[in-house]
């Protein structure tokens, strides 16, 4: 049997099945995926979904939109990829844990408008026509085309 004094660190990492990270936990996954990019020299992936009726400037996204947002993240990507908040309430985001060399520009183009459109159907028509989904890559340094 586990010692949960010995193991609580452990468990804060959890995350319930059908909830996402928060911003905190998320950056925490997003950090060691960056580093393993970082060392094996290849790109990382990061999806980022937000609502921005002024381009550049994320909105709160509503607690029901949110779950629809999230349940859309599970329904079109991996199990690997880890999900949760980039900016807490404002800003969803997915590592994506494609093979370095499968995510080409027209693949990435392709993940977000199948996401893009996945979502838009799931959200209130007040708020698809604000949704802004990229893919961002992260490349040994820095991260491009933020």
């Amino acid at each position: 049997m586990l010692n949960q004094g010995q193991y609580g660190e452990i468990r804060t990492l959890e995350c319930a099945l059908g909830a996402e990270y928060n911003e905190e936990t998320f950056l925490y996954f997003l950090s060691l995926e960056q580093a393993r990019a970082t060392h094996s020299s290849h790109q990382l992936r990061l999806l980022l979904v937000s609502l921005e009726p002024v381009p550049g400037e994320p909105v709160p996204i509503p607690r029901a939109s949110a779950s629809r947002l999230f349940e859309g993240f599970r329904s079109w990507l991996r199990e690997t990829d880890v999900m949760g908040w980039y900016r807490q309430d404002r800003v969803a985001g997915a590592v994506l844990s494609a093979r370095p060399d499968a995510l080409g520009p027209e693949t990435s183009g392709f993940i977000e408008r199948r996401v893009r459109e996945g979502l838009q159907r799931r959200l209130p028509s007040s708020l698809a026509g604000s949704l802004r989904v990229r893919i961002v890559h992260h490349g040994p340094r820095r991260f491009v085309n933020a």
